[in-house]
C-alpha cells in the first residue's frame, strides 16, 4: 500500500469515522461510570424523616367515617391502584390500550371483605385543585373521573366519587354510596336480564 492509497479521502474518512466511535464508545462509558458513582454519592447521603400523618383534611376525615360506617365488616385500604382492582384483559378489546387508560391511576379507598379480601367498593375524592380540561386539548389518553367511573361499572365493581370533599359529612357519605351502589347493580341486573333473553331466544 503506497502514502497516497493510504491517505486517500476514503481512508481518512473511514480512519476519522472508527476512532470517532471509539472515542464516543468510551465517552459513553465513563458517563455511565460517573453517573453511578453520583447516583450511590447520593444514596449514602440521603436522609429522612417520618411524616407527621398519613392523611390530613378531607381525607382523613373520609377515612374516620368509613371506618365508622363500614369497619366491623370491611377493610378500609387507603391509596390503591385500579390496576389492583381492575382486570384490562377483557374479551377481543385492544388490551394494550385499555392497560394504559388505567396505569398509574389510583383511588383513595377501597372497601374489602374482611374474610375474602374481596374489594366491594371503591372512593375517590374529587381533588378541588383540579381544573376541567376542553375536550378539543385533552389528550386522548387522559382518563377524567367520568371516564374512570365508567370502567369501574364495565366491571361491576362501585366507584363512589365525591364531588365535593370540602362539605362531606355522614349523610352525605351514604347518599352517595346509596346512589352509586344501586346504579351500578341495577347495570348489572339490565345486563344479566338481557343475556337471559337472548338464552330463551336462542333455545326457542
Amino acid at each position: 500500500m503506497d502514502i497516497e492509497e493510504l491517505f486517500s479521502p476514503d481512508k481518512i474518512y473511514l480512519t476519522t469515522a472508527a476512532i470517532a466511535v471509539v472515542a464516543l464508545f468510551f465517552v459513553s462509558v465513563l458517563a455511565g461510570v460517573s453517573v453511578r458513582q453520583r447516583s450511590q454519592g447520593l444514596k449514602s447521603r440521603a436522609r429522612y424523616r417520618p411524616r407527621k400523618r398519613l392523611m390530613e383534611g378531607p381525607e382523613k376525615l373520609c377515612f374516620q367515617l368509613l371506618v365508622e360506617l363500614f369497619g366491623e365488616k370491611f377493610y378500609v385500604i387507603p391509596q390503591v391502584e385500579v390496576s389492583a382492582l381492575l382486570n384490562h384483559k377483557v374479551g377481543s378489546q385492544d388490551r394494550q390500550t385499555a392497560k394504559r387508560f388505567i396505569e398509574n391511576k389510583t383511588v383513595d379507598f377501597v372497601l374489602c371483605n374482611k374474610r375474602s379480601l374481596c374489594p366491594i367498593c371503591a372512593v375517590k375524592l374529587a381533588d378541588p385543585a383540579d381544573k376541567p380540561v376542553k375536550k378539543a386539548s385533552r389528550n386522548p389518553l387522559d382518563v377524567t373521573p367520568q371516564d374512570l367511573k365508567k370502567f369501574f361499572k364495565s366491571a361491576h365493581l362501585p366507584l363512589v366519587y365525591l364531588t365535593k370533599p370540602e362539605t362531606l359529612n355522614r349523610s352525605y357519605l351514604i347518599d352517595e354510596f346509596s346512589k352509586e351502589v344501586y346504579e351500578t347493580s341495577r347495570i348489572g341486573r339490565a345486563r344479566k336480564n338481557s343475556k337471559d333473553d337472548k338464552k330463551t331466544k336462542n333455545k326457542k
